[in-house]
């Protein structure tokens, strides 16, 4: 039975503020937000949405680190009926062009820079008209639907780009409207790249996201006492779920715009943070730095961390559990499926919650293992695809049909092409990626997409991208390279990425070869993909 059967992500965290109003929301900068105060300001900001245009089954486009505006975006987005498309705040301009034609979004809200990335200067040059035209509308001549930009501050240089303050300020005094009220239409669209070489936008529904993210916080024993710290991006489906577990619990959550170690150790001791997850690599590097104390994260109690045993020796799992003095669990998640659909549980014995999994978050998620090329289902302890169906699997991939007939069956189970397996007490396991993709930074990466913006470069003939471990960010992206041009070197072609894709998209080595090592096969010659990361893997060191 699921608690909020019947909500949006609007009226559910509407009914956590009418019970609640007073409480703290949300924590920013030193600001304090009460849920009546959140509620408000999503409804204002609704109504300046409807006032360009904004409706249900349309796509709100949110390109902004962690801070309290994503929330009241999705909140408003909700109350429409509309859907936030979840943009990643590393992304490039070729990345940008391809999300903002692809999501057909209306509107974009943004931040003028984040860490050293101009934002609406790279929006400039997938949508030129925000440099020339008055800051009401503009018409755009891109293949999408974006005709409204929104940033946290306008700028000179971008007329056509409306300041958020004077742009909510606008809706501030419209009649109420009923909010919409149909938990099975989209709330978000996560961009991921799956198993193919084109992007594919998740259409997860209200009803998914509200109900798995409260369950989620359910299994973590959340109580009114809790206070959590949101450090992973929002943009992600892990993120996502962590700041709405943390609403619809109704309990204080800190925003922290992106993370650094000596600053979230900052938060968690000043507001006393009790849950919070977090990436291997977050914790090791808070460990790691100077003003680290044990007593200073005392206050942390429950939270999942990610990856570690996947990247690191398992030394350094019972390292960290000791550091910060709470059982550490380690999540399965895919944006299809919403973030930790199956988790270790914190009672179980350190040797059983090393491994990836554990236990399903609800009993009304289904899971399964199957033979990738049978689809029958497979007994305990025997590896095979990991499958799911119920309330927290996505609607569809955005304008994919064939997209989402390949990876849902007729009987509505989602393949996932993750290699997992089930133990006797119905606990599940993820192994690796059945294919060759990639976790970088806690980001899935697939080698294809970075090989086709390789590819693109004049000096290149082919390139073939692997994944080697790391110290820092469990695996990283290292890329073999035919050359076309003799004079070729690795600073440039990095130069030529940097500018195209996300940062941790970058391959952190770059080896030139004459040729790439194949083996025949029924259908022809195959690059041995497995001999390449073989090569790779003695060059970097996980200790």
């Amino acid at each position: 039975m699921l608690e909020w059967d019947d909500a949006t992500v609007y009226q559910g965290i509407a009914a956590v503020a009418d019970r609640r109003p007073d409480r703290t929301a949300l924590v920013f900068d030193g600001d304090r937000t009460s849920y009546a105060e959140l509620i408000a300001e999503s409804q204002a900001l609704a109504h300046a949405l409807a006032d360009v245009g904004v409706s249900a089954g349309d796509r709100i486009a949110v390109w902004l680190s962690n801070r309290p505006e994503w929330i009241t975006t999705q909140l408003a987005a909700s109350y429409l009926g509309a859907a936030v498309v979840a943009v990643n705040t590393r992304y490039r301009t070729h990345e940008l062009a391809y999300m903002v034609d692809d999501s057909d979004c209306k509107l974009l809200l943004t931040e003028e820079t984040f860490l050293g990335n101009d934002h609406l200067n790279m929006l400039s040059e997938v949508v030129p008209e925000i440099r020339e035209n008055d800051p009401v509308s503009f018409s755009s001549e891109h293949d999408g639907a974006l005709n409204h930009v929104v940033a946290l501050e306008s700028h000179p240089n971008y007329p056509a780009v409306r300041r958020y303050e004077e742009f909510v300020d606008g809706g501030r005094n419209d009649d109420e409207r009923p909010p919409a009220d149909d938990p099975t239409v989209p709330a978000a669209v996560f961009y991921t790249s799956g198993t193919t070489s084109d992007p594919k936008g998740c259409l997860q529904s209200n009803r998914s996201l509200l109900n798995h993210s409260y369950n989620v916080g359910t299994f973590f024993d959340i109580s009114a006492d809790d206070v959590a710290l949101g450090v992973l991006p929002f943009c992600g489906i892990w993120g996502y779920n962590m700041f709405l577990s943390a609403l619809a619990h109704g309990i204080p959550l800190v925003v922290q715009t992106h993370f650094d170690a000596e600053r979230t150790i900052e938060l968690v001791e000043s507001h006393e943070v009790t849950y919070m997850s977090a990436l291997a690599t977050m914790l090791l590097r808070m460990v790691r730095h100077d003003s680290f104390d044990p007593e200073r994260v005392g206050s942390m109690e429950r939270g999942a961390t990610g990856f570690i045993t996947m990247g690191y020796d398992e030394a350094v799992f019972e390292d960290l559990e000791e550091a910060f003095g709470f059982p550490l669990v380690q999540p399965y998640g895919l944006s299809e499926g919403n973030s930790q659909i199956f988790i270790g549980d914190p009672t179980d014995s350190i040797t059983q919650r090393k491994k990836v999994g554990g236990p399903p978050i609800h009993s009304d998620l289904e899971l399964r293992i199957v033979n990738p090329k049978t689809g029958e289902t497979l007994p305990p302890g025997t590896e095979g695809e990991i499958c799911l169906r119920g309330y927290n699997v996505m609607n569809e991939y955005h304008e994919k049909p064939e997209k989402t007939a390949e990876n849902v069956d007729d009987d509505g189970w989602f393949h996932t092409g993750d290699l997992g397996v089930r133990d006797e007490q119905g606990y599940f396991y993820y192994k690796s990626r059945l294919d060759d993709a990639l976790r970088v930074r806690g980001f899935l990466v697939t080698p294809h997409d970075i090989e086709t913006v390789i590819d693109e470069h004049p000096g290149v003939e082919r390139s073939q991208v692997v994944g080697a471990p790391h110290p820092r960010h469990g695996q990283v992206p290292v890329a073999f390279v035919k050359r076309s041009e003799t004079d070729l070197e690795v600073g440039d072609l990095r130069t030529f990425l940097e500018d195209r894709v996300a940062d941790y998209k970058v391959p952190e080595d770059v080896e030139f070869v004459d040729e790439f090592p194949r083996s025949e096969g029924p259908h022809g010659e195959k690059i041995q993909k497995i001999e390449l990361r073989d090569r790779v893997a003695a060059r970097y060191k996980t200790d």
